[in-house]
């Protein structure tokens, strides 16, 4: 049985610590083996960037929790506020600057 479905035992999630913030996975395969797909909480502090990569295999889809971002895609930027969200093709190389005054959050 998916451990993560059991709403008798706490959601475990994975906290990964980088230079620009943190990503805590909600579910992955590490997580939840067969998932089939990646939930996150992306924290990146204020003034830092998550530098441009991409995902070859899978799309991403953003929803801005919290601050302002700067969403870089391919060789366009966007500015993102709490509220907007942005979905993201395979193999788009992208990155995110926080523009605003405190830490930004977003769900991907």
């Amino acid at each position: 049985m998916n451990k993560n479905l059991n709403i008798t035992e706490p959601l475990r999630t994975k906290l990964t610590q980088e230079d620009w913030g943190s990503m805590e996975w909600l579910i992955d395969e590490t997580l939840s083996a067969g998932a089939g797909m990646s939930v996150a909480v992306m924290t990146v502090k204020m003034g830092e960037v998550a530098p441009p990569h991409s995902h070859p295999n899978c799309h991403e889809f953003i929803y801005l929790m919290q601050g302002t971002i700067e969403q870089i895609l391919n060789n366009q930027k966007r500015v993102l506020m709490a509220g907007d969200s942005v979905f993201i093709p395979a193999g788009t190389v992208h990155g995110t600057r926080n523009l605003g005054a405190e830490d930004a959050r977003l769900l991907l």
